[in-house]
């Protein structure tokens, strides 16, 4: 049960993050391509994009609305960072880094099971509404998380928590403030680009 404890502590932070470093892009390099594979599917099966894209769309919107001018330049800056494989590309390294490919492989099996699906899916709308019913769990859930707290993988799983869930934090700062740098940088393209205003 403390896997659902730091769930929760994970969905209020990044439901509570704004314009929020970009710790997570651990070099690939030293990593089998198996490895690095399973450790992709971790960040897809945790739904770690959908928690940077959801919240930073919002904010993005907000942006757009405010400034319709630019907003063509704004989205088309924007999109790339907006894809899950950025998030993907830039996280599996970090965890690579962390969990060796066969622990990597089972946490993503659980999360990927019904019970980190129930759990995915109640972040989401967290995310999304701000608000999500209680999570509740039939019998046979309780014991197969029990079962998957009793792992090594589970173990470690847990003992990282707190630390995915800052090095999730950086991430999403600094890419937010790598997305406002490019935009800025591509506005001032667009102005210097732009024939001169005739005087009145």
């Amino acid at each position: 049960m403390k896997l659902i404890k730091l769930f929760f502590l994970g969905c209020l932070l990044a439901a509570g993050q704004a314009w929020a470093q970009d710790a997570g892009n651990a070099s690939g390099n030293a990593y089998a391509p198996s490895h690095l594979a399973a450790a992709e599917r971790v960040v897809y099966a945790m739904a770690l994009p959908e928690r940077f894209i959801i919240p930073t769309r919002q904010l993005l919107q907000n942006s757009l609305e405010k400034d319709p001018d630019n907003a063509p330049l704004m989205s088309s800056t924007m999109a790339p960072y907006l894809e899950k494989q950025y998030t993907a590309q830039h996280l599996k390294g970090y965890f690579a880094s962390q969990f060796d490919q066969a622990t990597c492989q089972q946490i993503a099996a659980f999360w990927e099971g019904p019970i980190g699906k129930k759990l995915v899916k109640t972040q989401v709308r967290m995310l999304t509404t701000g608000e999500a019913p209680p999570l509740e769990f039939t019998p046979k859930e309780k014991a197969i998380m029990k079962r998957f707290d009793a792992t090594k993988a589970g173990q470690a799983f847990v003992g990282a928590m707190p630390q995915i869930e800052e090095t999730f934090a950086e991430y999403m700062k600094n890419t937010q403030m790598r997305m406002r740098e490019q935009f800025m940088i591509n506005l001032d393209k667009k102005l210097r680009q732009e024939p001169p205003k005739p005087s009145a």
